[in-house]
């Protein structure tokens, strides 16, 4: 078992390793069943870890059952229902369940909501990539709000020049650049942090340069990063364009 302020991780019989989180904005406990098999308990602040694990050792048989609907239905990262909590660049999400007919979706200037209806099996493949394409959506809005300003801060910034900058829904790669210095950035670039998705930018800015991976250019890269150009890919590699 380990803790530190504010998350608690331990290994529960029959369960597996459960991750429980404390949350000024919860007001009940709740449990978030990942793809990956990790069992994630969101606590309210002031409630103590100990009722919190009493409540996962009470709910054993439905996270057991949950599991294998998930595992028959769903094949990505993360499971989304009312209580996953997401966050894309600069939206949370919130998924609500109601009494409706339609599955509707509403991105507005922080927030993401899909409203799911209650008859609905929010685990079906069909439901589950519905919310996803929702926050491709979200990505691809705030890619076209980041990447293309970011992207001409920084040549400003060491004197380089590029002719454009296109976002694409890519996933086999975070970024291109043309032998003309037009430049493609994948939206999912909004799932890194801000200091890898800086990194693929000026990257590609490099390419404007050296039209290669030699010598030249990690050196090159070098002196735009302070020092730090493998350092950074390394860390990259970490990440997939395909993960929620």
């Amino acid at each position: 078992m380990t803790k530190r302020a504010g998350r608690k991780v331990s290994e529960v019989e029959g369960v597996g390793e459960v991750v429980y989180v404390k949350s000024n904005r919860a007001k009940y406990v709740r449990i978030t069943l990942k793809a990956d098999g990790v069992v994630k308990v969101t606590v309210p602040n002031l409630m103590p870890y100990f009722r919190a694990e009493q409540f996962v050792e009470e709910k054993k048989d439905w996270i057991h059952s949950h599991r294998l609907k998930l595992k028959e239905k769903v094949g990505v990262q993360t499971v989304f229902d009312e209580q996953t909590q997401f966050s894309t660049h600069s939206h949370s999400l919130e998924i609500y369940r109601v009494d409706s007919l339609d599955l509707k979706s509403k991105i507005s200037s922080h927030r993401i909501q899909i409203i799911v209806p209650k008859h609905v099996d929010i685990y079906k493949k069909e439901i589950q990539e519905f919310i996803q394409s929702v926050i491709i959506e979200t990505w691809r809005k705030e890619a076209k709000l980041v990447l293309p300003a970011r992207t001409a801060e920084f040549a400003n910034q060491f004197g380089l020049d590029f002719q454009s900058v296109t976002i694409r829904n890519s996933t086999s790669r975070w970024g291109s650049c043309s032998f003309h210095n037009k430049i493609n950035l994948s939206l999912h670039l909004m799932k890194l942090p801000d200091e890898l998705r800086d990194y693929v930018i000026l990257h590609e800015l490099a390419h404007t340069v050296h039209k290669h991976h030699q010598p030249a250019f990690w050196q090159f890269l070098d002196t735009l990063t302070q020092g730090k150009a493998k350092q950074l890919d390394k860390q990259l590699k970490k990440y997939s364009t395909h993960f929620f």
